[in-house]
């Protein structure tokens, strides 16, 4: 291929590659999920849902972001659900398992050496009707008026992470298996209903470094992180290993 072609996806991951070097907690989110390289350099901004926030202002659309964690290196969901037009809503979710290096292209014409680390996609739309619903399901469990949980939630654990931006307002909360909220959410139902990917969501279960990682050896111990959430209820730091 004549070097001035290049491809610009690759051109941005590479931007976002530098980013990361100078330090793996400062790139923020802009879009391009999709893009393996710019979902793990971005992530924790995505996952604090900084750009819904730094665009909520009053007047803006209506926008809900669910972050299912089951096991990082096992599955990660995303819903990202946006207002189109009064009654119309736009869900977007990803699902990202552990790579398939069965999946790599060698086309030369065409290759993708991000493919056995690309997520799997589902659209759909649904009504504002439906998205009433969504939104009683979580005033069911305190979303908006509670604080998210103290404990520090692992890359290793299961949990739910949500913000949204409802009336030029930004709330962000979070529910960690097994504690009661968690079990007593209703979204999964609601979210579940819209998928399509056609990939079984990973169900809790009882974990450990050693069961997971097969030692306990932290320097052996890939993509492990904790999230936490500050005073003010918003995600402020991770601590990775």
């Amino acid at each position: 291929m004549d070097s001035k072609y290049i491809n610009l996806s690759y051109f941005h991951e590479f931007l976002l590659l530098g980013c990361f070097l100078a330090t793996i907690t400062s790139c923020s989110y802009y879009g391009g999920q999709e893009q393996p390289a710019i979902r793990k350099f971005t992530w924790f901004s995505y996952v604090a849902g900084e750009d819904i926030k730094n665009k909520c202002i009053s007047g803006s659309q209506t926008k809900y972001r669910f972050v299912y964690n089951g096991i990082y290196n096992e599955q990660v969901r995303t819903y990202d659900i946006s207002q189109i037009s009064p009654d119309r809503y736009n869900i977007k979710i990803s699902v990202t398992e552990e790579a398939d290096i069965s999946s790599f292209s060698l086309d030369l014409q065409n290759p993708d050496l991000f493919k056995p680390w690309k997520p799997k996609f589902s659209v759909t739309n649904v009504s504002a009707q439906d998205i009433g619903i969504l939104k009683q399901t979580l005033k069911d469990i305190g979303f908006f008026d509670s604080l998210p949980p103290k404990e520090k939630l692992s890359s290793i654990n299961f949990y739910w992470i949500i913000s949204t931006c409802i009336g030029g307002s930004f709330s962000q909360n979070a529910y960690y298996w097994p504690s009661k909220k968690f079990k007593k959410a209703q979204f999964p139902r609601l979210l579940s209903a819209w998928d399509f990917t056609g990939i079984p969501v990973n169900p809790p279960r009882v974990t450990s470094n050693l069961s997971i990682y097969g030692t306990t050896d932290e320097k052996s111990h890939r993509n492990h992180f904790n999230i936490e959430f500050g005073s003010n209820g918003l995600l402020r730091k991770n601590s990775e290993k």
